[in-house]
């Protein structure tokens, strides 16, 4: 018995697959070295060099919004909009929920900026990991420098 294809089930292992490729990417572009020592043959992970998992870490990135975006506007817009409805008609009942994540995201975002713990020493790690996995002998920019490279108490 042949099914029809369910767009549902392509939408659903999609997500998960660009998701799983993003997490992966990311924790090996986390603790990559940078500098030109891991732009050429110096580093590579599972064959493939830094620029090459930036490119897939950009592609499957740029596949999950798009993927997403069709999950919720197509599969699913008329549960949305009828939820949006019902929350719009019982009136915003939850703000505490939503205050909280707006400002849990200002303050990842500010942490982050301003080099604040524990958001510095998140940034800081990955540094590290990244220089024990540098060429023996090669200066990876910024090593002696900040988080993200910048002067410690400076502002890019």
């Amino acid at each position: 018995m042949n099914k029809p294809f369910s767009w549902r089930i392509f939408i659903s292992f999609g997500l998960c697959i660009a998701f799983i490729i993003l997490l992966v990417s990311g924790v090996i572009l986390y603790i990559a070295p940078s500098g030109k020592p891991a732009s050429g043959v110096a580093f590579r992970l599972i064959g493939l060099t830094k620029p090459e998992w930036q490119n897939q870490h950009i592609i499957f990135g740029f596949a999950f919004s798009v993927i997403a975006l069709f999950h919720l506007l197509v599969i699913n817009w008329k549960a949305f909009v009828s939820y949006l409805k019902a929350k719009a008609s019982e009136g915003f009942k939850s703000p505490v929920e939503f205050f909280v994540i707006v400002l849990l995201t200002v303050l990842f975002g500010l942490g982050t900026y301003y080099k604040i713990q524990p958001f510095s020493s998140i940034l800081e790690f990955g540094k590290s990991v990244s220089k024990t996995l540098a060429p023996q002998g090669v200066k990876q920019p910024g090593m002696d420098q900040g988080a993200g490279g910048a002067v410690k108490g400076s502002k890019e």
